[in-house]
């Protein structure tokens, strides 16, 4: 949309940047509540842009803005002490300083010309999940990585409107992150850190437990981190032309995978059981030492981990709730909401905080103009339909074993489609998998996950071994939850291979027209759940804007997109346009293996010292032979 989204005469602004990752704005009202949210990378389609995003922000009424909240100290508060329940759980650290941001990054966030309120990173990520959750009181548990002037890599909080109380954390100049883990093992099977880390859960079901593998990876881990040589960094940190990206080592990769004599499936299973392991030790003191009658959040890039939440769940606090977008792309919700707090907007008579739905994330821009659509479909000889019926004749597409894309209204904010900007399926063949996968151009280990209407969650999912209620994760797949036997039966290509799904609930009241299709395609079918994944290619972000959407719809070759609930566009209809999107679909192999050559070339001169690029050009050895 070429308009400027406002909040009124004393609005807030959240921005979540760091020269790293997942750039991100959120602008609230004079309350501190969120009215729009959206991340860089819907603008420039560089997925987890970490630049300064100058985009973004051309998108909102800056000049209403009474203060911009950044969830980050203004300088680095030196270091901290680890608390006892942290030390048995990570590796120690030699007296490691907390760093400070480059001067850079706070001379561009003053060239703003607004009042700038800096915040505790991790309490931001607790008072994030805090703020979306609805609750009126609540404790939270906070695990990262860790950040330039935050002290801490993970920390348990109490939570009221306007407070943030730490109980215990984890220094980083004392222990390494325990997020660490998980991100050294998704550099050893070959993936991206600090993108892959889901590819690492879903293949861990496929692994086989043990002490002895979980003891192993936990060795090389240890030597990773005592090394001088870094397994991986930041390329571009706070750069303002190159898009940040973590960039493994893959010579020093290579070299310590081979220290783990398991297969990949059990390097994965060891990462995962050894972060449920450690993450269970935190939340079982929480409960002890402040009881269970407090719903818990869980907030930061650990908890993308669906599997260690549900783990979580079984501790038994009264309720769980997941930030939904639970990285620091959603600190900006969080930055925002405590700049309206801290400057009085929590005064007497300031509404109540909505209970969590999954309506509550569609925070980001309309994909056009309002009415726009059909004259850019015309114009681009894209031939189109109305239609009358809308859910009732999408399910009977996806009756007949379909594939549909959704562009309704605004978009989701955060990492997970919720019917949106969401690609559904039938489930009921296991091999939609590969097939979709493969027209999304991804590799995945994990299934898709099931959406569903709340009145079928008894009957799809097993609930009996949860001691926690996790209703209000439900509408942000955010957890997974073990299925019954039926579901397998009737959605295998749900179902993942440990008999966990994991879901989105939808309910009347918080999406009529999901719900209505939902209801639809089980009538004519009796299966009560369908595919849900993102609208997006691999490695790009989610479709934000129609023209968007036509590409991805179009490249991917799906069968029908479906735009505001009324424009039908079938692929069958568009040969012309469908036979330029298989022209233009090329993989370029031969780059990405020119790149991973380069980067073992250059890891091998890094570690090994100066010498030829190739191991075998080096043919010294042979002379006088």
């Amino acid at each position: 949309m070429s308009g400027r989204w406002s909040a009124g005469a004393g609005a807030f602004l959240g921005i979540n940047y760091s020269g790293m990752h997942d750039s991100t704005v959120c602008l609230a009202d004079a309350y501190g509540r969120p009215v729009y949210a959206v991340g860089e990378e819907r603008f420039s389609r560089v997925k987890q842009d970490g630049r300064f995003p100058h985009r973004a922000l051309a998108t909102v009424e800056l000049g209403e803005v009474a203060a911009i909240g950044v969830p980050y100290l203004e300088s680095s508060p030196g270091p901290a002490e680890t608390d006892p329940v942290f030390r048995p759980l990570m590796h120690p650290v030699p007296d490691r300083p907390v760093l400070p941001f480059p001067p850079e990054w706070r001379e561009r966030l003053e060239a703003l010309g607004r009042p700038l309120l800096f915040f505790d990173h991790h309490e931001m990520h607790a008072y994030t999940g805090f703020v979306l959750s609805g609750y009126p009181e609540a404790l939270a548990l906070t695990f990262d990585y860790g950040a330039y002037n935050c002290a801490l890599t993970a920390g348990a909080f109490h939570l009221r409107a306007g407070t943030a109380t730490r109980l215990a954390g984890a220094a980083m100049n004392e222990y390494h992150a325990l997020a660490s883990l998980y991100t050294d093992a998704t550099a050893l099977l070959g993936f991206t850190p600090c993108k892959h880390e889901g590819k690492v859960t879903g293949l861990a079901a496929h692994g086989r437990p043990g002490a002895d593998r979980r003891r192993a990876l936990w060795e090389v881990h240890r030597s990773i981190r005592d090394a001088d040589h870094l397994l991986y960094d930041w390329v571009g940190f706070l750069d303002g032309d190159t898009p940040p990206f973590y960039e493994p080592n893959r010579h020093l990769v290579q070299r310590y995978r081979e220290r783990f004599p398991y297969s990949d499936a059990d390097l994965a299973r060891a990462a995962q059981d050894l972060l449920e392991e450690r993450l269970t030790v935190v939340a079982e003191w929480l409960a002890d030492t402040c009881g269970r009658d407090l719903p818990l959040v869980l907030a930061g890039g650990v908890f993308a981990n669906v599997r260690a939440n549900l783990a979580l769940a079984r501790v038994g606090f009264r309720k769980v709730f997941v930030a939904p977008p639970m990285g620091d792309d959603g600190l900006c919700i969080g930055a925002a909401a405590a700049a309206g707090h801290q400057a009085g907007a929590r005064r007497p008579g300031a509404p109540a905080r909505p209970p969590a739905r999954s309506s509550a994330m569609a925070l980001g821009p309309l994909p056009a103009e309002p009415g726009a659509a059909e004259p850019l479909l015309a114009a681009l000889g894209v031939r189109h339909r109305t239609l009358t019926r809308p859910e009732e004749e999408l399910a009977d597409a996806l009756a007949d074993d379909l594939t549909v894309a959704l562009v309704r209204g605004r978009q989701e904010f955060g990492p997970r489609a919720l019917g949106r900007r969401s690609v559904l399926s039938a489930a009921r063949d296991p091999r939609v998998n590969a097939r979709l996968n493969a027209r999304l151009r991804r590799t995945e280990f994990m299934p898709f996950a099931p959406i569903l209407r709340a009145e079928r969650v008894a009957e799809v999912f097993d609930l009996d071994g949860i001691a926690s209620d996790v209703t209000d994760c439900l509408p942000f797949m955010t957890m997974c939850l073990p299925v019954r036997p039926e579901t397998a039966r009737l959605a295998p290509a749900v179902v993942h291979v440990d008999g966990t799904a994991r879901p989105q609930v939808v309910t009347a009241d918080d999406d009529p027209f999901l719900h209505r299709l939902l209801e639809e395609y089980e009538r004519r079918t009796g299966v009560p759940v369908l595919i849900n994944t993102s609208f997006n290619l691999h490695d790009e972000p989610l479709v934000s804007t129609l023209e968007d959407a036509l590409a991805a719809f179009l490249t991917a070759e799906l069968d029908l997109l479906c735009l505001d609930g009324r424009i039908g566009v079938a692929f069958a209809d568009n040969p012309r346009l469908a036979a330029a999107a298989r022209l233009l679909r090329r993989d370029n192999g031969a780059a990405a293996a020119r790149r991973t050559a380069l980067n073992h070339a250059f890891g091998r001169r890094m570690v090994d010292g100066p010498g030829r690029f190739s191991e075998l050009s080096d043919t010294s050895a042979l002379v006088g032979r």
